[in-house]
């Protein structure tokens, strides 16, 4: 079973302290979910785990690997997929080709190229588009790239940040169905949204931020979690200590 596990992270830009207390804890088919409102540390947590943001403190392991030093790529090659905000795909280059250069992030690149092919039957839109510029695409359907680039490097830990932002409610369906079939397949999956009802549709546990710090870890079903979640963002800020 992979466990991604996240200990007293404490990371930043720079001498800016951004996350000070960060501890969660994500298994392989199942979802949890990190909320807080703006400026609470989410992204900065994921970039962190992804090796792109140095580590001040506290640990990343996966199974029981400690990634706290090493470079983005090998935390990569050793499972960490990571999707960033913003639907970010190479624009100028066909979906075909974006799916190809996900592979080169993998750890083996023939798996990778079988997993392209799976990819189009995963997401049918991506099949009928592939020889298009990425930038004709769609938001909902770059979206949909984005999330496939990722996975045909075969990742057991995927997160996401923010994918359902921006995109019509039926797209929002769709994006909802992939992490619950990603679940189904056997991912842990990170989850970072800012719609609140969308992150608890989609998750099993729910970890919440409040200024860089971890200050409530529960299931999704917990009848205590929607007073934890109002706290957390109705809290008045103040810088970590």
């Amino acid at each position: 079973m992979t466990t991604l596990d996240i200990k007293g992270l404490a990371t930043g830009y720079g001498d800016l302290r951004v996350v000070s207390d960060a501890t969660l804890r994500v298994d392989s088919g199942s979802v949890t979910a990190l909320l807080g409102r703006n400026g609470a540390g989410k992204t900065t947590t994921l970039r962190a785990v992804a090796g792109l943001n140095k580590i001040n403190a506290g640990t990343v392991t996966l199974d029981d690997a400690d990634l706290s030093r090493t470079p983005p790529y090998r935390r990569a090659r050793a499972g960490v997929g990571y999707v960033q905000e913003g639907k970010r795909v190479f624009g100028s280059r066909t979906v075909e080709e974006n799916l190809l250069l996900g592979t080169y992030a993998g750890r083996d690149r023939a798996r990778g190229r079988e997993l392209t092919e799976e990819m189009y039957e995963r997401f049918p839109v991506l099949a009928q588009r592939r020889k298009l510029p990425a930038a004709q695409l769609s938001g909902g359907q770059q979206q949909m790239l984005a999330i496939a680039q990722a996975l045909v490097a075969a990742p057991s830990v995927l997160m996401l940040d923010e994918p359902s932002a921006g995109l019509a409610p039926a797209i929002v369906g769709q994006v909802l169905e992939v992490i619950n079939d990603l679940r189904a397949r056997g991912l842990a999956v990170l989850l970072v949204e800012q719609a609140v009802d969308f992150a608890l549709a989609a998750a099993d546990r729910v970890v919440v931020l409040n200024v860089g710090r971890t200050v409530y870890s529960g299931h999704a079903d917990d009848p205590d979690l929607r007073d934890a979640i109002q706290r957390a963002y109705l809290a008045e800020e103040s810088e970590p200590s």
